[in-house]
């Protein structure tokens, strides 16, 4: 009889860390869209107020006119800026998702993968389960680097066996 495996409380941590991660960078995230949408109200409530001083001090349309044309054009500038910081906060916060993803990713397949490599080498009949998380671990590892898209082995194919090959045993 195999013994039963049991999970250690490494595994736990990496599940919990991993998830914790999620959580901050979405929070994070979140944070800073809502300090980016704060500056779009500043720049609307901007707009707004010179429109309003406009009226009262203008003489007749004309003035009105150059008064608006002047906040509208200083409403587009600010527009742009405001597009221009939006993609340099996206690209940052992609940069950095993906950066910390990976690193915790890493991290918490090696904590799963030395578990596993622990649990099963006692029972001889996990030699197979071994030699596919392995390579499972080797192709992880190298999507993990950026290297090319990888594919996970069958069993079949580990124990020798074709595909559509049956086996009296």
């Amino acid at each position: 009889m195999a013994p039963e495996f049991i999970t250690p409380f490494d595994a736990y941590r990496a599940n919990l860390e991993l998830a914790l991660r999620m959580l901050c960078f979405g929070h994070e995230a979140r944070q800073q869209a809502c300090e980016f949408e704060m500056l779009r109200i500043k720049r609307d409530l901007a707009a707004m107020k010179a429109t309003r001083e406009a009226a009262p001090s203008a003489c007749d349309w004309n003035d009105f006119g150059a008064s608006c044309r002047a906040t509208l054009r200083d409403y587009i500038e600010t527009t742009k800026n405001l597009w221009q910081q939006g993609w340099v906060l996206a690209m940052r916060q992609q940069s950095a998702y993906s950066d910390g993803m990976r690193e915790a990713l890493a991290k918490w397949q090696s904590t799963w993968t030395d578990e596993w490599q622990k649990g099963p080498g006692v029972n001889p009949a996990a030699i197979p389960v071994q030699e596919w998380m392995q390579h499972l671990e080797q192709a992880l590892k190298g999507a993990l680097e950026g290297r090319a898209p990888f594919a996970v082995p069958s069993f079949a194919k580990l124990n020798g066996s074709a595909q559509g090959e049956h086996h009296v045993g």
